[in-house]
């Protein structure tokens, strides 16, 4: 909804799992009503969440009919804020003012690239420069900032990526969304991929592309927080992903290729003299480390030439932190 045309890779039925048509405000009341009523044990703050369109390029009035239903409930004191995504050319102070009397904290723009080719091939309908001006707007009204990319698009190279996770830490968001390319059934992307105008990006190239822009934002301090397009119950169908790097677990293959990355500098920094080692991490990180059916273990294992080795937790190390330990 909201969006003035329809980008070569979108589907939304499929990537949000809802039919086109909108939601009424009374639907919006009834699905907060819903999830609040959820008995969850430790529950954090709640945010309402307007997702799968153009936020600002909504109508006027229906806009605001579902933001003040949205802001009843934070008035209420059962949410904290309301948050959106929307397009960058949408982002300009006549949509920022009129969100004055509504509790927005975080504003997504939806970037996918920062190269020109790129962004005109998908037809996007704007430019790099409208990112900017938006994430530079957004922040002059003191607003939490995220910008989604989409790595793989059309007329994507490796440098063409890198160059897009460079302008768009250039800007300083507050965090970044990475989503890979994928190939959903009945868009324009789809068409030429079964023409072979487009190749979408193997599961390992996402994977190490996603994983330099990782360690480039991380640099930064800028926190991601979501690699991969989220699982929807439409997504899972048979035939709604034909093509492309989409894993359920996207994430972790990428945390986990970051530690494996880790844990070999640290056995060639160290060069043990034993042939059996341990690896200690926090819990939370194990499984990270151990990578999916444990092929992190089995990769350092033959690149080490290594008799055994064994990943133990220990509370006392922080995320993310690594310990090389022989054994004799």
């Amino acid at each position: 909804m909201g969006c003035p045309n329809r980008c070569v890779f979108c589907d939304q039925t499929s990537i949000t799992g809802h039919e086109d048509g909108g939601i009424s405000p009374q639907q919006v009341r009834e699905q907060i009503s819903e999830f609040l009523g959820l008995k969850v044990r430790n529950r954090g703050p709640v945010e309402v969440a307007f997702y799968g369109g153009n936020f600002l390029g909504l109508p006027t009035s229906y806009r605001e009919s579902i933001l003040d239903v949205a802001q009843g409930f934070v008035e209420g004191g059962a949410a904290s804020g309301i948050r959106f995504s929307t397009r960058p050319d949408t982002v300009n102070e006549e949509t920022l003012k009129s969100l004055a009397s509504y509790t927005v904290r975080v504003v997504e723009v939806g970037a996918q690239s920062m190269d020109e080719t790129v962004l005109s091939v998908s037809r996007r309908g704007h430019t790099a420069e409208d990112t900017e001006k938006a994430v530079e707007a957004l922040k002059a009204h003191d607003l939490s900032t995220g910008i989604q990319i989409m790595p793989g698009l059309p007329g994507d190279t490796p440098e063409s990526m890198f160059e897009t996770g460079r302008r768009v830490a250039g800007m300083n968001p507050d965090f970044v969304r990475i989503y890979p390319t994928v190939v959903v059934k009945n868009t324009l992307l789809e068409r030429w991929y079964n023409s072979g105008q487009f190749k979408p990006l193997a599961l390992t190239e996402a994977i190490e592309i996603t994983k330099r822009l990782f360690v480039l934002f991380q640099s930064r301090n800028i926190s991601v927080i979501r690699m991969g397009l989220q699982t929807t119950g439409s997504l899972r169908e048979p035939g709604a992903v034909v093509a492309g790097p989409f894993h359920p677990a996207f994430g972790h293959l990428v945390h986990s290729a970051l530690f494996l990355d880790r844990a070999a500098k640290a056995l060639q920094e160290e060069e043990p003299e034993s042939k059996r080692i341990t690896l200690s991490v926090h819990p939370h990180d194990v499984p990270k480390l151990k990578g999916l059916k444990g092929e992190n273990i089995r990769q350092l294992v033959q690149r080490f030439r290594l008799e055994e080795l064994h990943v133990l937790p220990d509370p006392a190390l922080t995320r993310n932190a690594l310990r090389v330990a022989s054994v004799f």
